[in-house]
């Protein structure tokens, strides 16, 4: 009888550590949908226009299910610009590595200042398709962002030319705001050939001046 029993307790416990592991891998698969679609979504539309409950539709969740993932659409905000950071940082670093020696950064400029970033905001640079709303965040928030943006300088830096960290940096500032400066303005107009021409221009005066 007590060793009927115990095995119906380990059969009860392997049970329990099952539904356990399946409900942790459930809720971060859910958790990782939600912030994927949340950093696309807040850069094709506008993080305003993106409700918690347009992107837990897109999901196929319920909106009350979001706090289960986090505490508040701002929390959301920070980690998907955090995303987008990355996922530009990973294209970015892409490029320069697969580019021929003293090529690095004409390679990043040229990924960045092109037709195929201009036309898909939602997987680009997140300064070029949220700048303006950042600039417009609370203080606290714009901290958290600031430290993202800073790691993902921190990967772009070693692609840049300098003979010291300062001056790397100082041109990597003005490099890269710069270009998604353009791209915002690229993407205002609504002439393909005017947007071509834009782009063309802005990639021949960065390398000229940046690259050399």
């Amino acid at each position: 009888m007590n060793a009927f029993r115990r095995t119906v307790d380990l059969i009860d416990d392997e049970r329990t550590l099952f539904v356990m592991r399946y409900s942790q891998e459930h809720k971060a698969k859910n958790h990782e949908n939600i912030l994927s679609v949340a950093a696309r979504s807040f850069r094709e539309h506008g993080a305003d226009i993106s409700g918690i409950g347009t992107v837990m539709k897109k999901v196929g969740l319920t909106k009350g299910g979001f706090y289960r993932h986090f505490e508040s659409k701002d929390d959301l905000f920070v980690e998907a610009v955090t995303r987008a950071f990355q996922e530009m940082g990973d294209g970015m670093v892409k490029a320069a590595e697969s580019a021929p020696e003293g090529q690095a950064l004409r390679a990043m400029i040229e990924r960045y200042l092109s037709t195929h970033h201009a036309n898909s905001p939602g997987t680009g640079c997140v300064l070029s398709a949220l700048g303006p709303e950042l600039a417009r965040k609370p203080l606290a928030i714009r901290r958290r962002v600031e430290a993202a943006l800073d790691a993902y300088r921190e990967r772009l830096l070693p692609f840049v030319p300098g003979s010291t960290r300062e001056e790397r940096l100082a041109k990597c500032r003005v490099l890269f705001s710069s270009m998604a400066g353009v791209m915002m303005m690229v993407r205002i107009s609504s002439d393909r050939q005017v947007r071509e021409r834009r782009l063309s221009e802005a990639r021949d005066f960065f390398i000229r001046s940046f690259v050399g």
